[in-house]
């Protein structure tokens, strides 16, 4: 009797486990949770201060991406430390396409020479797209007697390290893109570093330095209302926003071209039909006439890649930024 008991109720129970089976949702696999990609709000990490140019672009990608996707996107700041920890947050986020970086030239080529990070760019993202291009410009004071860059590189070679240039603080791109700048023109100049761009532009106005090397996003206004000279893009080719102000190559340095780049990275085990998705969606808005001109305006090069051949520009960047770090023994703090 108690056999057929038991028997009775492992027969109810099978039944009941069963019946439950057939109900329950099945745990989505990655493939599915892609196809169902975005099903709630998507966040961007910016690794950054709010308030500059890094900031802006984070608030158009995420525009886009809401206007895209459906979804709302939305951008949290994780400043510290030239970006390496937001950029690092993001590396030990899900991998499911809601947690992305605002990724930049600096956080994924420069940083690797600068700080001892506890995150690869190359290993630990999924690399999704570059935005825009961000040239940098040489901007002097109105009263330094050097009015081009020929003339500025006589200055300094006459004034070995009597050149005060500033830069928006020790071991950014723009402090290594200076380096480049001096070994090319074959010029000592005295390197000042700040802690953003907002000191040393100040530093500048005032007349306390003879130069700055900024990207034009900052530069732009200061040029076009006259405050600053500028002596030459970092670009290969001029800007529309400052068409008076020439490439280094015209001004007379032959090969010598840099610029910064913003783009979205994704943690390294996001699905590609994620990864993918929010690609497209970026490159659909970004390809809009209003968007091309307002980025345009703002001294910016629209710049929409994919995935691949954005991994690649990080690994070329790594390379070119790995020389430089070497040439003048630049160690990771």
């Amino acid at each position: 009797m108690a056999s057929k008991l038991h028997a009775g109720r492992r027969k109810l129970l099978v039944a009941a486990i069963c019946s439950a089976a057939a109900v329950a949702p099945l745990a989505a696999t990655p493939a599915q949770a892609a196809d169902r990609y975005p099903s709630k709000p998507i966040t961007i990490v910016l690794p950054y201060a709010t308030g500059g140019t890094a900031d802006m672009m984070a608030r158009l990608a995420a525009q886009a991406l809401t206007a895209e996707l459906g979804q709302t996107a939305i951008v949290e700041a994780k400043p510290g430390a030239g970006g390496v920890l937001g950029t690092e947050f993001v590396s030990r986020a899900a991998p499911d396409g809601y947690t992305l970086a605002l990724s930049a030239s600096g956080t994924m080529g420069v940083n690797s020479y600068v700080y001892k990070l506890r995150y690869d760019p190359m290993k630990d993202f999924k690399q999704v797209t570059v935005l825009v291009d961000l040239p940098f410009v040489v901007v002097t004071n109105n009263d330094f007697p050097a009015k081009t860059l020929k003339d500025f590189i006589a200055y300094a070679q006459a004034h070995p390290n009597g050149v005060t240039f500033g830069n928006a603080g020790l071991g950014t791109q723009q402090h290594l893109t200076q380096l480049m700048f001096a070994k090319s023109a074959g010029i000592q100049v005295n390197l000042v570093p700040y802690k953003g761009s907002t000191p040393a532009m100040n530093d500048l106005l005032g007349g306390h330095i003879n130069a700055v090397l900024d990207n034009t996003g900052v530069q732009t206004p200061f040029i076009h209302s006259g405050k600053v000279h500028p002596l030459f893009v970092t670009s290969s080719e001029r800007l529309k926003v400052l068409p008076d102000v020439p490439t280094a190559q015209e001004a007379g340095l032959q090969g010598f071209s840099a610029v910064a780049w913003f783009g979205l990275a994704a943690p390294k085990d996001t699905p590609d039909a994620v990864v993918n998705a929010i690609q497209q969606a970026l490159s659909r808005q970004f390809a809009k006439p209003e968007m091309q001109q307002r980025l345009l305006d703002l001294g910016m090069i629209p710049r929409v890649t994919t995935p691949a051949e954005t991994t690649a520009r990080v690994r070329e960047d790594l390379a070119t930024f790995g020389k430089i770090a070497k040439d003048v023994g630049l160690e990771p703090m």
